[in-house]
């Protein structure tokens, strides 16, 4: 797989994470956020074992291996990082701040991902693929959270508007450190000569986290409670549950596998920083939500801080840096 490949896996990685947002938010307003990241962590584990097995040719049945030990070890802190931990944080954040305002948020996890880049995987990036970084983040901070953007945000219940940002920031460092641990992963599993596919590397995340929670709720007595509330949600916030699910953590987190293993986990996490970008197209050609002249210039902004992230190299060399 080739970079240019790396990137379009980051892209639509970023559309369907952007996607998921919307009946996520929804259904952890109806449902509760614990129980919606219950539902989420079960279903996206039996989902993406499936797919595994189908997608790639039952390699997905082989990781019980002692030859992947390695791989559990990265890949389980991994999912507890960032699907256990940053997701429930995450989910808790979107039902108080809703999707746009929300996954603006999301801008700050390309920090992490290059703090832990470097520190596990001796990633770096030059002096313009960090402008380009800089230049993404201010622009997509600049969509939403300007003081007029927060006063319009609605109370749900939920909780405060700051208690919503400390959440986001939470989510977002918690998923930009997964994303490193999930690249160490590969890395390792390269040397060791075992190579690990994506899909069942994303099982793996999927299967530790589920389980990690599961634990958690059984602890603290609250796993029956959390299934009885489940049990009696309507149909249709299940298949809100599902929607986001197939969108998130089946196909996006699929393809952000794919993507790492091309791309630095900096460079992908800055992709994957323009959720809020689409998450803003879709509220307006969906929800009818308007577009404000600042939220277009933010967009035009973003979208020239990751050219020049994508770019970096070459224009490194015509500047004669």
């Amino acid at each position: 797989m080739h970079t240019s490949e790396g990137l379009y896996f980051a892209f639509g990685a970023t559309v369907c994470w952007a996607i998921s947002v919307f009946p996520f938010t929804k259904a952890g307003r109806l449902m509760t956020v614990a129980g919606m990241n219950l539902v989420r962590l079960v279903l996206g584990t039996m989902l993406v074992f499936i797919a595994a097995i189908i997608v790639e040719n039952g390699a997905a049945l082989q990781i019980f291996d002692s030859g992947y030990l390695a791989a559990w070890g990265w890949l389980g802190l991994s999912g507890i990082m960032a699907l256990g931990i940053g997701d429930y944080y995450g989910l808790r954040m979107y039902a108080i701040l809703g999707p746009r305002f929300g996954s603006v948020l999301s801008t700050l996890s390309p920090a992490a991902a290059l703090l832990f880049g470097y520190i596990l995987l001796g990633e770096s990036i030059n002096y313009m693929g960090m402008a380009g970084m800089a230049i993404t983040l201010a622009g997509v901070m600049g969509i939403s959270l300007g003081r007029v953007e927060r006063a319009n945000i609605p109370n749900h219940g939920q909780g405060s508007v700051p208690m919503g940002i400390l959440f986001g920031i939470v989510s977002a460092l918690c998923n930009g450190s997964g994303l490193a641990f999930s690249k160490k992963a590969f890395t390792v599993q390269a040397l060791s000569g075992v190579a690990i596919q994506p899909l069942t590397a994303s099982f793996i995340r999927f299967f530790v986290a589920t389980v990690i929670v599961i634990l958690f709720l059984l602890i603290f007595r609250k796993l029956g409670e959390k299934i009885e509330r489940i049990r009696r949600q309507p149909a249709h916030v299940l298949g809100l549950a599902a929607t986001g699910t197939i969108f998130g953590p089946l196909i996006g987190v699929g393809l952000a596998l794919f993507a790492i293993q091309t791309i630095s986990v900096a460079v992908a996490q800055t992709i994957f920083a323009l959720v809020p970008v689409v998450a803003l197209v879709i509220s307006h050609f969906v929800f009818k939500q308007r577009v404000t002249p600042r939220a277009l210039a933010g967009i035009a902004i973003a979208l020239l801080g990751v050219s020049i992230l994508i770019w970096r190299n070459v224009i490194a060399i015509t500047l004669g840096m």
